[in-house]
């Protein structure tokens, strides 16, 4: 007689079966994340040119610009058969279009058909590490490209009433804000509670944005419960039976999220409202965790590429951790000696398990965390509840009886003040934002296994041990293992800037500007150091005052400490005092202002850290150059025999000095890398340069089409004549070289 084993399958997955298999589900999605998101930009070839397109519209918006508002509006482009071609069409298919109407422009309703021209721009991939990737954000959202100074030939007279009703009743309601409310306050109750993002002023969404508390704008569980929930009670008190307030509820809730627009965090909020209004309907209970694995289920079935997309992570994840981790570390076991907790210390804890349910996301998308906002969130969510109440009253007592609206007014005016006084207290704190920098895979992997092993443990272990394991997942998750010797030659336009980090001991910055890229040192070279944890850099070197060179260190003076980056010193060419011009002069003040001593620096002087040496190769001290281009520095770089030249934009007389000196100079010849000066120009780095130095590998940062030509064909092909392996960031991207002992390693990140 054979007798069969039972399987007996984890108590977690037996009480919430179905949670399990929509784990599963989302698994099996993964990898159709990972081939979407590589498809190449079919639309960078129209880049500039002006098209015309016919499509539907299925939303608008209007958005701030540095003009004033502009209208937007988004276009399912028409669907074109062979046999049915659109002759006037003269753009790319595409599937959806952001469309920036020009100002005389009257907007079409929602669901009219239009035939617009613009100027087509398509959405920039990231080529370097941390930069963010505009082609894939908005390919999730099956948006193509968008088009710009946008003007409407042509347009039916149907459209969606309905739709077009609602957008003017979110219209409506957002002018009433405006109405009662200073325009900083009402841009974030827009923002809070109809969804309109547009007109919030940039600084104060950074600033919560870097104390952690920038989920309070998103229109989530928060706004769709209070609502919700909130209508239902009023309902059910009013004595409507339960099935005519259960679909009374989840209507207004769903009217609510397709006027809001529908963001991943209301999808899922509201799906999730509608399983605990079912659930109230046919009487059975309602599980948190079972709802939101079904809801991420649902939107990963139907676009996998939200697997890559922060907003999907932070809402599931957040949602799951209150269901599932939080009550794994606040909850004590009296069978293992844990003692009573006290009420405020459990709410503390609670802080504190968020914050390591997120601390991996943080780090994922933003290589950072705010400490403080442990703290902080404990004060403002509690407030957020009131806040949507005296936004909602503000709202209706604006309709019914406008004097009545005057104290929700100055309620949510001193909310919003504390909130915005809260945030600029942990911006001045020392240490509030921890930089470790983007984890490594493994990491990650071993943090969220020693998580699931703490949910199947459960209470099981005492509390303390419980927190002993998050403690070493935050360290496992955190601690950066060293590196050899990098320099990343970051894509920054028509420009130059130079990372150099010498494993965990040195960091330097060589130069930061771009003639072709605005903004350069927020949007590439400040998300850049994040990623590699560099919260402090020992110094940041500018060859000479050209825009192209150090308008991106101006950024970095003003917002890096703000930013959570530390710049120790900058070290300016010592040029004689007529050679110093307005660019310079302004400079050292820029650093003054910012707290950043200035020191200066010319041939034959180093800065050493270790193994590391930064050694000043031109200009002389006191000499006689007085143009930029010039006196502009040249470093030799040396560590444990690898050898790099980091030239600037040294030309003419400059580098005639700078070759006499190396003729004489017993070092840096036939050095491993040499980064070509003045973006590759035919009018440096000349034949006699080049068979002093010999370069292995030559980077040249440059623009993409670059209206200097640059690199010019003369200067390639005298690398190519001393056997150079040449790296242009135009066509590269961000270029890395890697040093391991003897070993050196050139990769571009880009195409």
């Amino acid at each position: 007689m054979h007798l069969q084993k039972k399987i007996r399958l984890p108590g977690a997955i037996r009480r919430r079966p179905l949670a399990f298999f929509c784990l599963l589900a989302a698994l099996f999605l993964f990898p159709a994340s990972l081939a979407g998101a590589d498809k190449e930009d079919a639309y960078g070839e129209w880049n500039g040119q002006r098209v015309t397109i016919t499509g539907r519209v299925y939303k608008k918006e209007t958005v701030s610009q540095r003009d004033g508002p502009a209208s937007v509006i988004y276009l399912k482009i028409k669907e074109r058969k062979p046999q049915q071609a659109i002759k006037a069409d003269t753009g790319p298919p595409g599937e959806r279009v952001i469309c920036y109407l020009s100002p005389n422009q009257k907007e079409p309703e929602i669901g009219s058909t239009v035939r617009l021209s613009g100027k087509l721009r398509s959405f920039e991939r990231a080529s370097n590490p941390g930069q963010f990737d505009a082609y894939s954000y908005y390919q999730i959202s099956g948006i193509s490209y968008r088009l710009s100074q946008a003007e409407i030939s042509a347009k039916t007279a149907n459209y969606n009433r309905f739709m077009e009703r609602l957008h003017t009743f979110r219209r409506f309601l957002s002018q009433e804000l405006s109405a009662a409310l200073p325009q900083k306050e009402a841009s974030v109750m827009q923002t809070m509670l109809l969804g309109e993002k547009g007109g919030m002023e940039k600084e104060l969404k950074g600033l919560y944005q870097r104390n952690g508390i920038a989920h309070i704008l998103a229109i989530s569980g928060l706004h769709i419960s209070l609502l919700g929930t909130g209508f239902y009670r009023i309902l059910r008190r009013c004595g409507t039976p339960v099935r005519a307030a259960t679909i009374s509820s989840f209507g207004v809730i769903f009217l609510y999220g397709t006027m809001t627009g529908f963001s991943v965090s209301s999808v899922r909020a509201v799906f999730m409202f509608s399983l605990q209004m079912l659930a109230v309907l046919l009487k059975r209970s309602y599980d948190m965790v079972t709802a939101a694995a079904l809801a991420a289920a649902v939107i990963l079935l139907k676009q996998p590429l939200y697997f890559r997309h922060s907003g999907f992570w932070f809402s599931f994840g957040c949602v799951l951790g209150i269901g599932l981790a939080l009550p794994v570390l606040t909850e004590k076991n009296p069978g293992k000696g844990d003692s009573e907790i006290r009420e405020f210390v459990k709410m503390f804890l609670s802080g504190v398990g968020m914050a390591a349910i997120t601390l991996p996301l943080y780090l994922w998308f933003y290589y950072q965390f705010p400490p403080y906002s442990v703290l902080l969130n404990l004060l403002v969510i509690p407030l957020m509840s009131f806040l949507m109440a005296a936004g909602l009253a503000l709202l209706a007592c604006r309709i019914l009886f406008p004097p009545l609206a005057v104290p929700f007014s100055l309620f949510i005016k001193g909310v919003l003040l504390f909130y915005e006084r809260a945030c600029e207290i942990c911006d001045n704190l020392p240490g509030h934002l921890f930089t470790p920098g983007k984890p490594q895979i493994w990491q990650m992997a071993v943090y969220f296994l020693l998580l699931v092993f703490l949910l199947i443990a459960g209470k099981k272990i005492k509390l303390s041990a419980r927190w002993g394991i998050v403690t070493l997942g935050v360290l496992l998750l955190t601690v950066r293992p060293a590196r050899g010797l990098s320099l990343v030659f970051l894509d920054v336009g028509q420009g130059d800037c130079i990372y150099i980090e010498n494993g965990n001991k040195s960091r330097y910055l060589v130069d930061g500007g771009s003639s072709s890229v605005s903004g350069v040192g927020e949007y590439r070279i400040i998300p850049f150091l994040k990623l590699r944890g560099a919260s402090r850099l020992d110094a940041v070197f500018v060859t000479h005052p050209d825009e192209d060179h150090c308008n991106g260190i101006r950024e970095l003076l003003t917002e890096g400490k703000r930013q959570g980056i530390t710049i120790c010193a900058m070290v300016l060419p010592d040029v004689s005092e007529n050679a110093r011009s307005e660019s310079y002069l302004e400079l050292v003040k820029e650093a003054g202002k910012s707290g950043v001593p200035v020191a200066y620096i010319s041939r034959g002087q180093a800065i050493k850290k270790g193994e590391l040496s930064l050694e000043c190769l031109h200009p002389a001290a006191g000499g006689t150059l007085t143009e930029p281009n010039e006196y502009s520095m040249v470093l030799g770089l040396s560590c444990k025999g690898f050898e790099a030249m980091l030239t600037g934009d040294v030309e003419n007389g400059g580098e005639r000095e700078l070759i006499r000196y190396l003729q004489d100079k017993e070092d840096f010849r036939d050095i491993t890398v040499l980064k070509a000066a003045h973006h590759g120009s035919k009018n440096s780095t000349a034949p006699e340069f080049l068979k002093i130095v010999r370069p292995r590998l030559a980077v040249v940062s440059a623009g993409k089409d670059n209206k200097y030509g640059h690199p010019h064909k003369e200067l390639l092909e005298r690398l190519e004549g001393e056997g150079s392996l040449i790296y242009e960031t135009a066509k590269e991207g961000a270029v890395t070289v890697e040093v391991w002992g003897r070993r050196v390693r050139g990769d571009g990140w880009g195409e």
